[in-house]
Protein backbone atom coordinates (compact mmCIF):
# COMPACT_ATOMS: atom_id res chain seq x y z
CA UNK A 1 0.00 0.00 0.00
CA UNK A 2 1.21 3.37 -1.21
CA UNK A 3 1.99 6.45 2.02
CA UNK A 4 0.86 9.82 1.83
CA UNK A 5 4.41 11.48 2.13
CA UNK A 6 2.05 15.10 2.52
CA UNK A 7 0.59 13.48 5.88
CA UNK A 8 1.56 14.96 8.92
CA UNK A 9 2.57 11.51 10.67
CA UNK A 10 4.80 10.10 7.60
CA UNK A 11 7.06 7.78 8.97
CA UNK A 12 10.15 8.29 6.42
CA UNK A 13 11.97 5.19 8.05
CA UNK A 14 9.29 2.99 7.58
CA UNK A 15 8.68 4.02 4.37
CA UNK A 16 12.14 3.25 3.87
CA UNK A 17 12.10 -0.42 4.97
CA UNK A 18 9.20 -0.97 3.11
CA UNK A 19 10.76 0.06 -0.05
CA UNK A 20 14.02 -2.37 0.79
CA UNK A 21 11.64 -4.91 1.60
CA UNK A 22 9.50 -4.26 -2.17
CA UNK A 23 13.26 -4.20 -3.88
CA UNK A 24 13.95 -7.17 -2.22
CA UNK A 25 10.64 -9.27 -2.62
CA UNK A 26 11.03 -8.19 -6.36
CA UNK A 27 14.62 -9.84 -7.12
CA UNK A 28 13.36 -13.16 -4.89
CA UNK A 29 10.48 -13.34 -7.19
CA UNK A 30 12.84 -13.15 -10.31
CA UNK A 31 15.19 -15.88 -8.77
CA UNK A 32 12.54 -17.81 -8.37
CA UNK A 33 10.48 -17.47 -11.35
CA UNK A 34 14.18 -18.48 -13.53
CA UNK A 35 14.45 -21.36 -11.60
CA UNK A 36 11.01 -22.09 -12.21
CA UNK A 37 11.94 -22.11 -16.30
CA UNK A 38 14.40 -24.28 -15.69
CA UNK A 39 12.28 -26.96 -13.78
CA UNK A 40 14.45 -26.04 -10.33
CA UNK A 41 11.17 -26.09 -8.59
CA UNK A 42 13.18 -26.87 -4.86
CA UNK A 43 15.33 -24.08 -5.46
CA UNK A 44 12.21 -21.64 -6.79
CA UNK A 45 10.31 -22.68 -3.93
CA UNK A 46 13.16 -21.26 -1.69
CA UNK A 47 12.84 -17.98 -2.87
CA UNK A 48 9.27 -17.92 -3.07
CA UNK A 49 9.17 -18.73 0.60
CA UNK A 50 11.34 -15.55 1.46
CA UNK A 51 8.91 -13.57 -1.24
CA UNK A 52 5.89 -14.71 0.38
CA UNK A 53 7.00 -13.75 4.13
CA UNK A 54 8.09 -10.33 2.86
CA UNK A 55 4.70 -9.62 1.37
CA UNK A 56 2.77 -10.45 4.81
CA UNK A 57 5.33 -8.00 6.86
CA UNK A 58 4.61 -5.66 4.28
CA UNK A 59 0.43 -6.10 4.45
CA UNK A 60 -0.06 -5.99 1.03
CA UNK A 61 -2.89 -7.86 -0.37
CA UNK A 62 -1.71 -7.69 -3.92
CA UNK A 63 1.45 -9.35 -3.38
CA UNK A 64 0.56 -12.00 -0.44
CA UNK A 65 -1.66 -12.96 -3.13
CA UNK A 66 0.43 -13.45 -5.68
CA UNK A 67 3.84 -14.56 -3.69
CA UNK A 68 1.41 -17.60 -2.00
CA UNK A 69 -0.16 -18.54 -5.15
CA UNK A 70 3.25 -18.80 -6.95
CA UNK A 71 4.80 -20.16 -4.08
CA UNK A 72 1.88 -23.07 -3.83
CA UNK A 73 2.75 -23.83 -7.46
CA UNK A 74 6.43 -25.08 -6.14
CA UNK A 75 4.94 -26.85 -4.20
CA UNK A 76 2.55 -28.65 -6.02
CA UNK A 77 5.67 -29.47 -8.73
CA UNK A 78 6.81 -30.92 -5.97
CA UNK A 79 3.77 -32.87 -4.73
CA UNK A 80 4.04 -30.85 -1.10
CA UNK A 81 -0.44 -31.25 -1.94
CA UNK A 82 -1.29 -30.53 1.84
CA UNK A 83 1.12 -27.68 1.68
CA UNK A 84 -0.24 -26.12 -1.51
CA UNK A 85 -3.88 -26.61 -1.04
CA UNK A 86 -3.75 -24.54 2.32
CA UNK A 87 -2.45 -21.98 -0.18
CA UNK A 88 -5.22 -22.49 -2.43
CA UNK A 89 -8.00 -22.78 0.50
CA UNK A 90 -7.03 -19.15 1.41
CA UNK A 91 -6.94 -17.73 -2.12
CA UNK A 92 -10.92 -19.22 -2.44
CA UNK A 93 -11.77 -17.47 0.69
CA UNK A 94 -10.18 -14.18 -0.66
CA UNK A 95 -13.06 -14.13 -2.88
CA UNK A 96 -16.09 -14.49 -0.26
CA UNK A 97 -14.03 -12.35 2.26
CA UNK A 98 -15.97 -9.02 2.66
CA UNK A 99 -12.49 -7.70 4.05
CA UNK A 100 -10.61 -9.23 1.10
CA UNK A 101 -12.91 -9.09 -1.85
CA UNK A 102 -13.73 -5.13 -2.15
CA UNK A 103 -9.77 -4.32 -2.32
CA UNK A 104 -9.01 -6.98 -5.10
CA UNK A 105 -7.94 -5.56 -8.27
CA UNK A 106 -8.26 -7.48 -11.54
CA UNK A 107 -4.44 -8.53 -11.35
CA UNK A 108 -5.81 -10.17 -7.65
CA UNK A 109 -9.12 -11.79 -9.61
CA UNK A 110 -6.60 -13.74 -11.76
CA UNK A 111 -5.04 -15.37 -8.61
CA UNK A 112 -8.34 -15.98 -6.93
CA UNK A 113 -9.24 -17.44 -9.81
CA UNK A 114 -6.52 -20.16 -10.67
CA UNK A 115 -7.15 -20.52 -6.26
CA UNK A 116 -10.32 -22.52 -7.02
CA UNK A 117 -8.77 -24.11 -10.64
CA UNK A 118 -5.59 -25.66 -8.46
CA UNK A 119 -7.83 -26.72 -5.41
CA UNK A 120 -9.45 -28.98 -7.28
CA UNK A 121 -6.55 -30.36 -9.43
CA UNK A 122 -4.25 -31.00 -6.24
CA UNK A 123 -7.94 -32.61 -4.67
CA UNK A 124 -7.76 -34.92 -7.25
CA UNK A 125 -4.43 -36.67 -6.35
CA UNK A 126 -5.78 -36.92 -2.76
CA UNK A 127 -7.77 -40.06 -2.20
CA UNK A 128 -9.42 -38.47 1.13
CA UNK A 129 -10.99 -35.54 -1.06
CA UNK A 130 -14.73 -36.83 -2.32
CA UNK A 131 -15.31 -36.06 -6.14
CA UNK A 132 -18.62 -35.03 -4.98
CA UNK A 133 -17.12 -32.06 -2.96
CA UNK A 134 -14.80 -31.49 -5.68
CA UNK A 135 -17.41 -30.80 -8.07
CA UNK A 136 -18.96 -28.42 -5.33
CA UNK A 137 -16.08 -26.48 -5.23
CA UNK A 138 -15.99 -25.65 -9.31
CA UNK A 139 -19.60 -24.91 -9.32
CA UNK A 140 -18.89 -22.57 -6.61
CA UNK A 141 -15.84 -20.84 -8.70
CA UNK A 142 -17.95 -21.17 -11.71
CA UNK A 143 -20.39 -19.16 -10.04
CA UNK A 144 -18.03 -16.51 -8.95
CA UNK A 145 -16.76 -15.64 -12.15
CA UNK A 146 -20.13 -15.27 -13.33
CA UNK A 147 -21.09 -12.80 -10.56
CA UNK A 148 -17.76 -10.56 -11.33
CA UNK A 149 -18.63 -10.90 -15.29
CA UNK A 150 -15.60 -13.36 -15.92
CA UNK A 151 -17.05 -15.97 -18.08
CA UNK A 152 -14.35 -15.52 -20.04
CA UNK A 153 -11.94 -16.78 -17.34
CA UNK A 154 -13.96 -20.23 -17.06
CA UNK A 155 -11.55 -22.51 -19.37
CA UNK A 156 -9.69 -24.27 -16.27
CA UNK A 157 -12.40 -24.89 -14.32
CA UNK A 158 -13.92 -27.09 -17.07
CA UNK A 159 -11.21 -28.63 -17.63
CA UNK A 160 -11.15 -29.92 -13.57
CA UNK A 161 -14.66 -31.02 -14.39
CA UNK A 162 -13.86 -32.97 -17.60
CA UNK A 163 -11.02 -34.55 -15.69
CA UNK A 164 -12.87 -35.73 -12.53
CA UNK A 165 -15.95 -36.84 -14.74
CA UNK A 166 -12.89 -38.84 -16.68
CA UNK A 167 -12.08 -39.88 -13.34
CA UNK A 168 -15.56 -41.77 -12.48
CA UNK A 169 -15.54 -43.17 -16.25
CA UNK A 170 -18.20 -40.31 -17.66
CA UNK A 171 -15.64 -40.73 -20.79
CA UNK A 172 -18.33 -39.30 -23.23
CA UNK A 173 -19.06 -36.40 -20.98
CA UNK A 174 -15.54 -35.48 -19.88
CA UNK A 175 -14.62 -35.29 -23.88
CA UNK A 176 -17.26 -32.92 -24.40
CA UNK A 177 -16.49 -30.83 -21.53
CA UNK A 178 -12.59 -30.95 -21.99
CA UNK A 179 -13.00 -29.88 -25.43
CA UNK A 180 -15.67 -27.41 -24.79
CA UNK A 181 -12.60 -26.40 -22.11
CA UNK A 182 -9.88 -26.05 -25.02
CA UNK A 183 -12.04 -24.48 -27.10
CA UNK A 184 -12.62 -21.53 -24.80
CA UNK A 185 -8.96 -21.86 -24.30
CA UNK A 186 -7.79 -21.16 -27.64
CA UNK A 187 -10.57 -18.28 -27.54
CA UNK A 188 -9.18 -16.58 -24.77
CA UNK A 189 -5.25 -17.54 -24.53
CA UNK A 190 -4.84 -14.97 -22.04
CA UNK A 191 -7.31 -16.00 -19.42
CA UNK A 192 -6.19 -17.85 -16.23
CA UNK A 193 -5.64 -21.39 -15.94
CA UNK A 194 -3.60 -23.68 -17.99
CA UNK A 195 -1.58 -23.63 -21.24
CA UNK A 196 -2.52 -24.78 -24.25
CA UNK A 197 -0.32 -27.59 -24.19
CA UNK A 198 -2.24 -29.05 -21.07
CA UNK A 199 -5.62 -28.27 -22.58
CA UNK A 200 -4.47 -30.19 -25.85
CA UNK A 201 -3.01 -33.50 -24.15
CA UNK A 202 -5.85 -33.46 -21.51
CA UNK A 203 -8.17 -34.40 -24.63
CA UNK A 204 -5.39 -36.76 -26.27
CA UNK A 205 -5.19 -38.94 -23.49
CA UNK A 206 -8.87 -39.66 -23.27
CA UNK A 207 -9.07 -39.97 -26.96
CA UNK A 208 -6.40 -42.25 -26.43
CA UNK A 209 -8.05 -44.41 -23.69
CA UNK A 210 -11.52 -44.54 -25.53
CA UNK A 211 -9.65 -46.10 -28.59
CA UNK A 212 -9.48 -43.01 -30.92
CA UNK A 213 -5.57 -43.74 -31.64
CA UNK A 214 -5.31 -41.60 -34.75
CA UNK A 215 -7.25 -38.33 -33.22
CA UNK A 216 -4.94 -38.87 -30.27
CA UNK A 217 -1.74 -39.28 -32.12
CA UNK A 218 -2.44 -36.13 -34.05
CA UNK A 219 -2.63 -33.97 -31.12
CA UNK A 220 0.16 -35.50 -28.78
CA UNK A 221 1.98 -34.82 -32.38
CA UNK A 222 0.66 -30.63 -32.51
CA UNK A 223 2.66 -30.36 -28.66
CA UNK A 224 5.96 -32.90 -29.22
CA UNK A 225 6.80 -31.27 -32.06
CA UNK A 226 6.45 -27.58 -31.50
CA UNK A 227 8.95 -25.83 -29.11
CA UNK A 228 6.07 -23.08 -28.60
CA UNK A 229 4.81 -25.65 -26.14
CA UNK A 230 6.74 -26.00 -22.15
CA UNK A 231 9.03 -28.94 -21.56
CA UNK A 232 7.04 -30.86 -19.29
CA UNK A 233 4.23 -30.85 -22.33
CA UNK A 234 6.47 -31.61 -24.57
CA UNK A 235 7.39 -34.42 -22.37
CA UNK A 236 4.22 -35.39 -22.07
CA UNK A 237 3.49 -35.23 -25.56
CA UNK A 238 5.96 -38.20 -26.23
CA UNK A 239 5.17 -40.14 -23.47
CA UNK A 240 1.89 -39.75 -25.08
CA UNK A 241 3.10 -41.03 -28.30
CA UNK A 242 4.86 -44.22 -26.76
CA UNK A 243 1.25 -45.20 -25.00
CA UNK A 244 0.00 -44.78 -28.58
CA UNK A 245 2.30 -46.79 -30.72
CA UNK A 246 2.16 -49.11 -27.74
CA UNK A 247 -1.45 -50.08 -28.12
CA UNK A 248 -0.63 -50.09 -32.16
CA UNK A 249 1.68 -52.85 -30.98
CA UNK A 250 4.82 -50.28 -32.55
CA UNK A 251 7.21 -51.83 -30.09
CA UNK A 252 10.62 -50.02 -31.82
CA UNK A 253 8.78 -46.76 -32.18
CA UNK A 254 7.72 -47.24 -29.05
CA UNK A 255 10.49 -47.60 -27.28
CA UNK A 256 11.86 -44.54 -29.12
CA UNK A 257 9.20 -42.37 -27.74
CA UNK A 258 9.54 -43.84 -24.16
CA UNK A 259 13.52 -42.92 -24.20
CA UNK A 260 12.52 -39.27 -25.62
CA UNK A 261 10.51 -38.62 -22.68
CA UNK A 262 12.65 -39.92 -20.06
CA UNK A 263 15.37 -37.68 -21.65
CA UNK A 264 13.24 -34.78 -21.62
CA UNK A 265 12.16 -35.71 -17.99
CA UNK A 266 15.52 -35.72 -16.66
CA UNK A 267 15.54 -32.42 -17.12
CA UNK A 268 13.56 -31.53 -14.84
CA UNK A 269 13.14 -31.03 -11.08
CA UNK A 270 10.57 -33.38 -10.35
CA UNK A 271 10.03 -36.84 -9.58
CA UNK A 272 6.36 -36.86 -11.71
CA UNK A 273 7.77 -36.40 -15.09
CA UNK A 274 10.39 -39.30 -14.52
CA UNK A 275 8.24 -41.50 -12.52
CA UNK A 276 5.36 -41.63 -15.76
CA UNK A 277 8.68 -41.93 -18.48
CA UNK A 278 10.25 -45.12 -16.57
CA UNK A 279 6.56 -46.48 -16.23
CA UNK A 280 5.80 -46.00 -20.05
CA UNK A 281 9.14 -47.28 -20.27
CA UNK A 282 8.33 -50.53 -18.38
CA UNK A 283 5.47 -50.99 -20.40
CA UNK A 284 7.13 -51.39 -23.81
CA UNK A 285 8.92 -53.78 -22.03
CA UNK A 286 6.07 -55.73 -20.34
CA UNK A 287 4.11 -56.08 -23.49
CA UNK A 288 7.28 -57.81 -25.42
CA UNK A 289 7.47 -60.04 -22.27
CA UNK A 290 10.84 -58.37 -22.22
CA UNK A 291 10.35 -59.02 -17.90
CA UNK A 292 13.92 -58.34 -16.58
CA UNK A 293 13.64 -54.82 -18.22
CA UNK A 294 9.94 -54.39 -17.30
CA UNK A 295 11.18 -54.78 -13.76
CA UNK A 296 14.06 -52.88 -13.99
CA UNK A 297 11.87 -50.14 -15.81
CA UNK A 298 9.32 -50.83 -13.22
CA UNK A 299 11.17 -50.28 -10.04
CA UNK A 300 13.19 -47.41 -11.28
CA UNK A 301 9.67 -46.33 -11.71
CA UNK A 302 8.27 -47.18 -7.87
CA UNK A 303 11.22 -45.47 -7.24
CA UNK A 304 9.96 -41.85 -8.26
CA UNK A 305 6.49 -42.43 -7.69
CA UNK A 306 7.21 -42.80 -3.68
CA UNK A 307 9.30 -39.39 -3.89
CA UNK A 308 5.54 -38.57 -5.89
CA UNK A 309 3.54 -39.39 -3.24
CA UNK A 310 0.91 -40.36 -5.52
CA UNK A 311 -1.17 -43.29 -4.43
CA UNK A 312 -2.71 -44.05 -8.54
CA UNK A 313 1.00 -43.87 -9.19
CA UNK A 314 1.74 -46.55 -6.41
CA UNK A 315 -1.49 -48.49 -7.35
CA UNK A 316 -0.65 -48.67 -11.17
CA UNK A 317 2.89 -50.31 -10.07
CA UNK A 318 1.82 -52.96 -7.57
CA UNK A 319 -0.82 -54.06 -9.81
CA UNK A 320 1.78 -54.39 -12.72
CA UNK A 321 4.60 -56.00 -10.27
CA UNK A 322 1.28 -58.44 -9.52
CA UNK A 323 0.39 -59.50 -13.05
CA UNK A 324 4.67 -59.89 -13.94
CA UNK A 325 4.65 -62.22 -11.13
CA UNK A 326 1.55 -64.27 -12.29
CA UNK A 327 3.05 -64.46 -15.79
CA UNK A 328 6.39 -65.75 -14.03
CA UNK A 329 4.25 -67.94 -11.85
CA UNK A 330 2.60 -69.90 -14.69
CA UNK A 331 6.09 -70.97 -16.39
CA UNK A 332 8.05 -71.10 -12.81
CA UNK A 333 5.68 -72.41 -9.57
CA UNK A 334 8.26 -70.83 -7.63
CA UNK A 335 6.70 -67.46 -8.34
CA UNK A 336 3.43 -68.31 -6.30
CA UNK A 337 3.68 -67.17 -3.36
CA UNK A 338 5.59 -63.63 -4.99
CA UNK A 339 2.06 -62.92 -6.52
CA UNK A 340 0.07 -62.58 -3.08
CA UNK A 341 1.54 -59.41 -1.60
CA UNK A 342 1.66 -57.36 -4.67
CA UNK A 343 -2.79 -58.30 -4.78
CA UNK A 344 -2.40 -56.80 -1.20
CA UNK A 345 -0.74 -53.74 -1.48
CA UNK A 346 -2.52 -52.94 -4.78
CA UNK A 347 -5.66 -53.56 -3.10
CA UNK A 348 -5.06 -51.55 -0.05
CA UNK A 349 -4.66 -48.25 -2.36
CA UNK A 350 -7.71 -49.72 -4.82
CA UNK A 351 -10.63 -49.02 -2.05
CA UNK A 352 -9.02 -45.62 -1.06
CA UNK A 353 -9.01 -44.77 -4.53
CA UNK A 354 -12.84 -46.34 -5.45
CA UNK A 355 -13.69 -44.31 -2.45
CA UNK A 356 -13.07 -40.92 -3.61
CA UNK A 357 -14.91 -41.24 -6.83
CA UNK A 358 -17.66 -43.56 -5.28
CA UNK A 359 -16.69 -46.24 -7.94
CA UNK A 360 -15.03 -50.15 -7.60
CA UNK A 361 -12.93 -50.20 -10.73
CA UNK A 362 -9.82 -50.11 -9.34
CA UNK A 363 -10.77 -53.18 -6.84
CA UNK A 364 -12.74 -54.88 -9.73
CA UNK A 365 -9.12 -55.03 -11.80
CA UNK A 366 -7.23 -56.68 -8.44
CA UNK A 367 -10.25 -59.04 -8.10
CA UNK A 368 -9.44 -60.10 -11.43
CA UNK A 369 -5.95 -60.91 -11.10
CA UNK A 370 -6.60 -62.18 -7.78
CA UNK A 371 -9.22 -64.72 -9.04
CA UNK A 372 -6.17 -65.83 -11.72
CA UNK A 373 -3.96 -66.02 -8.93
CA UNK A 374 -6.75 -68.01 -6.90
CA UNK A 375 -6.77 -70.55 -9.71
CA UNK A 376 -3.57 -71.04 -10.54
CA UNK A 377 -2.54 -71.45 -6.66
CA UNK A 378 -5.41 -74.41 -6.67
CA UNK A 379 -3.93 -75.81 -9.80
CA UNK A 380 -0.51 -76.22 -7.99
CA UNK A 381 -1.73 -77.80 -4.94
CA UNK A 382 -3.41 -80.35 -7.34
CA UNK A 383 -0.43 -80.97 -8.96
CA UNK A 384 1.61 -81.68 -5.86
CA UNK A 385 -0.83 -83.72 -4.31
Amino acid sequence: MSENCDSDDFDIDRYLANEEKREEMAKLHQLGSDCDDEQQYAKAEKFLQRAAELAEELNDLSLMLKERFWLAAMQKMQNKYKAALGTYTWLMEAAYSPDLSRDLTEDDLWYVALGFMEFVAVGRSLPDMAAADLERVIDRGLDWLSSIGKRDWTSGLRLQRGMLWKSQGRKEAALEELEAALALKRRYPEAPGYTLGTHILDVADLLREMGKLEEAENSYREVAESYEFHLNDQRWAWWGRAQVAIAQQDWTTAEGYAQKSLELARGMESPEPIYFAYNVLGDVYWQQKQVESAISAKIQAWRYARQYKSEGALYGLYRDFAKIRLYQAKQDPRYIAKVQPWLDRALHLAIRLDRQVNSTKWQTAIQTLQGEYLALFASSVRKAN
